[in-house]
């Protein structure tokens, strides 16, 4: 699984970025399979996508009927970020939290839902995956173990955590007492390839 800060253009042409508006999953499939994979969801874009590329909008109100297209494809749309703006003024206008953001693998079982929150005592990354004891199970194969990666900022970090079947992987919130960071990120692994991940940002 990949997380992929997806930019979406004509073939052989200049990438741009894509707003996310009219955006759907089976339009994410389209783009991975552009880069190799089978399939693809989307995801919310996160500051650390945001931050390591700059670029503009060309494309907005992408989506595909079916997934098992490409981007080229007559089942899938989209509209010129620039018409959408004359035609329908700031109603069309995208920031860069809205770019299209897609995670990319090549099997259906392997879209799962992480989310990272937080209370007064503990930050839970949960995870929502077919499991059995800590072993993952695509149709008949059983995969290696899944496993979480914690980051500060960019830095991987050792935090000392518990998981629960119905939870997901917990770390005490004094674990983090002492440290300076500003993003706190979960990233869910099975062997070394990344499932998922998601971050929690300290308001500037």
């Amino acid at each position: 699984s990949s997380g992929i800060n997806a930019e979406y253009g004509e073939p052989m042409g200049e990438w741009e970025y894509g707003c996310n508006d009219g955006f759907n999953d089976n339009a994410a499939g389209a783009i991975c399979r552009t880069l190799g994979f089978r399939h693809g969801a989307s995801m919310q874009v996160s500051k650390k996508m945001m931050s390591a590329s700059s670029g503009v909008f060309g494309w907005t109100y992408f989506s595909c009927k079916h997934d098992d297209t490409l981007p080229q494809s007559p089942d899938c749309t989209g509209t010129r970020y620039e018409d959408a703006m004359k035609v329908m003024g700031i109603k069309a206008k995208c920031f860069d939290f809205d770019r299209i953001a897609v995670k990319c693998f090549d099997h259906a079982m392997l879209n799962i839902n992480v989310k990272l929150e937080m209370d007064t005592k503990k930050f839970t990354c949960s995870v929502k995956v077919t499991k059995e004891r800590n072993a993952m199970h695509v149709g008949q194969e059983v995969f290696q173990e899944v496993s979480v990666r914690w980051k500060l900022d960019d830095q991987e970090t050792k935090l000392e955590h518990k998981y629960n079947k119905k939870r997901g992987y917990t770390v005490r919130a004094r674990e983090l007492n002492n440290r300076e960071f500003q993003c706190l990120t979960c990233e869910i692994y099975m062997g070394d390839r990344m499932l998922g991940m998601d971050e929690l940002c300290k308001d500037k």
